[in-house]
């Protein structure tokens, strides 16, 4: 008898005793939710130099309080000084080589106040500049973005807001409020000069209104550009973000023993669970290589709190037999991607015909039949 024949006869013996009048393929759901992430509304920053040493060197060192030199090269750092104080006993000096950066992460949504006070001595020679970007990089150069370029001009005796032909008397010798009120929800900035609006118009428009910024505070840049010194105080980024949203997400996206070529489908619920009020954008960022994918719909803006929406998932699976394909399809929350969800995702293809009914079989009894076991070299 020759092997063909044992395994046929086998298969008989074994489907008589078992009881097994057949075998069909299914799909099989699981739901999975990991890595859900809050996300947390920012506070607000505050600096009045009050709290370093005097005569302090501000280079991005960790005791600058996060101030540093652009590029975070050192020798563009300022000195605190106690020469002049909005509130006693500290400034900082911006003179000579001095550009003054500070960072800000977080700030993509809301309303906000930035405000510096300033003293433009009487003496005051040169260009110095008020400047606040929407995305800044340490060593990206014009890659950056620009938002607020405000340039204190000693010879034409100007506050002017470069670029933008608009312009009010310099102010010396007294402390000056610098304001700058930012609606990030509605990309528009005002800035105010003592009192006085100098320039209002889209955040993310950028000096040259090119309109090529981004909807966040990225920056503070007190670029002294050569001149003698300005000197800043009591600088404060305040506000309030708006409610946060928060992405939920569940899913079926796990199938077997299906035929190489054919279509699976599945589903993923997208929620919003986050704080009363806030507003969900998403998006399916990745997902597996394998097979060809289509999400209906694959993105959404606006969800509301305790809102779903259903996401249509449809895979061609790939025309390759008697494998199992694994990955993640990822969702993320647009306005913040440290929000997201992952979903496991499997796919198994069924191995040759022949032998799918003794393999089913063999699965089942783990332990039994030996000689077949033998037989199939398992």
């Amino acid at each position: 008898m020759n092997k063909k024949t044992i395994l046929k006869t086998l298969v008989i013996g074994l489907i008589a005793i078992l009881g097994i009048s057949g075998v069909t393929s299914s799909a099989i759901s699981q739901t999975k939710q990991i890595n859900h992430i809050k996300p947390v509304s920012m506070p607000s920053w505050s600096d009045n130099f009050d709290s370093y040493a005097n005569d302090q060197f501000l280079d991005g060192t960790p005791d600058d309080g996060g101030w540093k030199g652009w590029d975070n090269v050192p020798a563009a750092g300022a000195y605190v000084r106690d020469d002049l104080a909005y509130s006693n006993p500290h400034s900082v000096e911006i003179a000579g080589a001095t550009d003054l950066v500070h960072e800000y992460s977080g700030y993509t949504a809301g309303q906000w106040n930035y405000t510096a006070w300033q003293y433009v001595p009487d003496n005051f020679t040169g260009l110095s500049y008020f400047i606040m970007l929407s995305d800044y990089i340490d060593g990206a150069g014009s890659l950056n973005s620009w938002a607020v370029q405000v340039r204190f001009d000693s010879d034409l005796l100007v506050a002017e807001s470069e670029y933008d032909s608009v312009n009010l008397p310099l102010i010396q010798g007294r402390w000056v409020e610098l304001r700058v009120e930012i609606d990030l929800d509605a990309d528009w900035f005002i800035f105010y000069y003592d009192g006085d609006i100098l320039v209002e118009k889209a955040w993310t428009a950028t000096p040259n209104n090119d309109m090529t910024g981004f909807k966040v505070i990225s920056a503070v840049d007190l670029y002294a550009n050569g001149a003698s010194p300005v000197y800043y105080d009591d600088m404060l980024l305040e506000g309030e973000a708006p409610p946060a949203a928060d992405l939920d997400c569940e899913g079926s996206l796990t199938w077997t023993d299906i035929n190489a070529g054919a279509t699976v489908t599945g589903e993923i619920q997208v929620s919003n669970i986050g704080e009363t009020g806030s507003l969900l954008n998403w998006e399916v960022a990745t997902y597996p290589a394998w097979g060809t994918w289509t999400f209906t719909p694959n993105s959404g803006t606006d969800l509301e709190v305790g809102s779903s929406v259903t996401v249509n998932v449809s895979v061609v699976a790939p025309s390759v037999k008697n494998e199992e394909f694994t990955g993640i399809v990822k969702l993320v929350n647009t306005i913040d991607a440290s929000d997201f969800c992952e979903i496991d995702a499997s796919l198994t293809t069924p191995r040759a015909r022949t032998n799918s009914i003794i393999l089913r079989i063999l699965e089942r009894f783990p332990n039994a039949f030996p000689i077949l076991r033998n037989i199939l070299n398992l």
